[in-house]
């Protein structure tokens, strides 16, 4: 027997939200808010690293999902990286305040400022200055911490230090970076699933 699928409005109602270009499907709020039924409600749970972030949406699924849905994960960087909305546009090289001949190292002026992800290829490192923060769709999203950092569920290895580090995006910019995970960053979590 199959399931009905949902339209885009239902979901939305539901607190979750379809990227029509991805097709994941997106919790509206951040973990440790609630949906009303309309907007997003208290405040989002902090997460010194991506493991408890995980971990935290595991608990969510064990104990009977959101939606009536128990898939929810958290997202890949490249996947993450797919919600900003840049209300000015994209950061441009030309934008660095960099000296000339320093500025040659990263290309022409009128270029974006890009940055390699795991299995993702290159996307634009972030906003330009004056970007309205949060910078994604606070329609889609309401009530986002407008400097929140999103923890992703993907790492890189940084050989100086021995150690992995955790890719995030920090809404407030539109900057996407990598942390060394377990440390004392505080970061927070939306969950994503595929159906």
């Amino acid at each position: 027997m199959q399931g009905f699928a949902e339209t885009d409005q239902q979901l939305m109602a539901a607190g979750q939200w379809r990227d029509p270009v991805t097709k994941l499907i997106w919790m509206r709020c951040s973990i440790g808010q609630s949906w009303s039924g309309s907007t997003c409600t208290g405040d989002p749970l902090i997460f010194h690293d991506s493991k408890d972030a995980e971990n935290a949406i595991k608990k969510l699924n064990a104990a009977g999902g959101f939606a009536g849905k128990t898939n929810w994960r958290l997202p890949q960087i490249k996947e993450l990286v797919t919600i900003r909305k840049c209300s000015q546009g994209w950061r441009k090289i030309g934008d660095i305040n960099l000296p000339e001949r320093e500025r040659r190292n990263f290309g022409q002026d009128h270029e974006l400022e890009m940055t390699k992800i795991p299995k993702g290829g290159k996307v634009p490192k972030n906003c330009t200055v004056h970007s309205t923060a949060p910078t994604l769709d606070t329609h889609i999203f309401p009530n986002t911490p407008p400097n929140g950092e999103y923890w992703s569920n993907s790492f890189s290895w940084q050989p100086i230090g021995y150690q992995y580090k955790a890719w995030h995006v920090a809404f407030g910019s539109g900057f996407v970076a990598r942390t060394i995970n377990y440390t004392d960053y505080q970061g927070l979590a939306r969950a994503v699933r595929e159906r």
